[in-house]
């Protein structure tokens, strides 16, 4: 699940000398207690449609480099199989010494592209992984943005004087839920600003990290010819 996370908050030790002062505001502040209103952060990733969007659309990055990862580790098991091959056939015993050093150079020239294959897969993972995870953080910026604009209209619609996130909220009743208040402005701009003729995306589930692809072959038995 993708999550906006709410801010830290520090708390500092209260000085002494300064208790009284808050003792005696303190009135002033429950006598004045602000309009507070409630959204639930998750919610709006699953039915905000620019956030169905964007998450679709880095769905089909995630697929797109699964595939092509999948295409590579079936590559190199293919060259891992050729290089068991070329190593039963090193250790033949009815190999010439001219056969043995032709085989173990085959071997070797064979080994270095199985090698170079699993180096640039691992890279490639690498690399897919970090630009998945920095469109994600993105993503979640935007959104989050997205939100503090229409929390702040529909703040000033309602007459509250503050909102804040769901998540760092023990208990509230369900009267301060501002959520979907929220949620339709969110669609009612976004509808108005989507490019024509591209229909906005259903509600979607949060996109999740897509799982590890499985690590490339391990090394034929023996990296150096079987005989020389």
């Amino acid at each position: 699940m993708i999550a906006i996370l709410p801010p830290n908050r520090f708390f500092k030790p209260i000085p002494m000398k300064s208790f009284f002062t808050l003792l005696f505001a303190a009135t002033s502040v429950f006598a004045a207690t602000p309009n507070v209103g409630l959204v639930d952060e998750q919610e709006i990733f699953k039915k905000y449609a620019k956030a169905a969007d964007l998450q679709a659309e880095i769905r089909k990055s995630e697929e797109s480099a699964q595939a092509s990862v999948n295409e590579r580790v079936k590559a190199i098991e293919v060259l891992q199989t050729e290089l068991q091959a070329i190593d039963k056939r090193g250790q033949d015993p009815m190999l010439s010494e001219n056969g043995k050093r032709a085989v173990g150079a085959e071997f070797q020239q064979k080994n270095a592209t199985f090698q170079q294959r699993r180096g640039d897969l691992q890279n490639f993972v690498a690399e897919a992984r970090n630009a998945i995870q920095q469109r994600v953080g993105e993503m979640n910026k935007q959104i989050l943005a997205d939100a503090r604009v229409q929390a702040e209209k529909v703040a000033k619609t309602k007459g509250l004087n503050l909102i804040i996130g769901k998540a760092s909220v023990l208990f509230s009743d369900a009267s301060l839920d501002v959520t979907e208040d929220v949620i339709k402005e969110l669609n009612v701009t976004y509808k108005a600003t989507a490019p024509v003729g591209v229909p906005a995306a259903p509600p979607a589930a949060p996109v999740t990290p897509a799982p590890a692809p499985a690590p490339a072959p391990a090394p034929a038995a023996g990296d150096q010819p079987a005989a020389k």
